[in-house]
């Protein structure tokens, strides 16, 4: 993980810090200045990996540390903001598990190597309402990742060729996205169209290694006829699967 600063980009040992991998500025020279004369000279040496955390002072590494601190907790409250600002209202109250915060913490520690999430269970049983409970732990852990959420009806809807509109670059934008969140896979009717736009996010995203969220009602054993065998296979792989199950609790919530 890279940390910017005016004029280039340097390695630093965030791990040492005891501080998540972001993006952080760096503090200016003239920040530093109240911890010596040298402080400077030193910080840049640490920058450049010619000294580690245990070469600075305590009170060198309580300062740096707070700097970045400061930036993650100011970069979470944006993140929150903007969660609540997309989120569908009656998913306002999601808030992450156990489950959902551990995963967010994987992604957020390195979105390539962590796996996607594949959550199953019959209509009602709080499948929509934990995905969207994911992307807040992901919002809550500070850093910055774009995400970007349909239904798989809205998600087809989005996709369908459209006049005037470069119909490849809107898939690329869908599949390309930090974090991606596809509810009800399944729901609609399954088409040659419909299964190789499918089939080309899941795929993309597949290869490129990039974390995302999925959900269906449909039984693990018929997944590949309701969808197709290919993708199931790749959500097989690149997911953990999460089963939900008990009553439908819209049904509760009616009665």
């Amino acid at each position: 993980m890279h940390s910017h600063q005016r004029g280039g980009h340097r390695r630093i040992d965030l791990a040492g810090l005891r501080v998540p991998a972001a993006s952080y500025s760096l503090p200016t020279a003239s920040e530093t200045l109240h911890l010596g004369p040298e402080a400077p000279d030193r910080f840049d040496s640490f920058y450049a990996g010619r000294l580690s955390v245990n070469d600075l002072t305590a009170a060198e590494t309580e300062f740096i540390r707070d700097y970045f601190l400061i930036q993650l907790d100011a970069v979470r409250d944006e993140n929150i903001a903007a969660f609540e600002r997309r989120v569908p209202r009656r998913y306002a109250t999601a808030r992450p598990d156990e489950t959902a915060a551990r995963w967010a913490e994987a992604v957020t520690a390195d979105p390539r190597s962590a796996p996607s999430l594949l959550v199953l269970g019959p209509t009602g049983t709080g499948k929509t309402y934990m995905a969207y409970s994911a992307l807040r732990a992901v919002a809550e852990t500070g850093l910055r990742v774009s995400w970007t959420a349909f239904t798989e009806p809205d998600l087809f809807a989005h996709l369908r060729p459209s006049y005037g509109r470069d119909d490849e670059q809107a898939l690329r934008d869908v599949a390309n996205t930090d974090l991606l969140f596809i509810d009800d896979l399944g729901a609609a009717k399954l088409s040659d169209w419909t299964e190789e736009v499918t089939y080309r996010v899941i795929n993309y995203r597949y290869e490129q290694c990039l974390p995302g969220i999925y959900t269906s009602n449909i039984p693990p054993k018929e997944l590949a006829a309701a969808i197709g065998g290919r993708i199931a296979s790749r959500l097989t792989e690149m997911c953990d699967r999460v089963s939900l199950k008990g009553d439908d609790l819209r049904k509760g919530a009616r009665s």
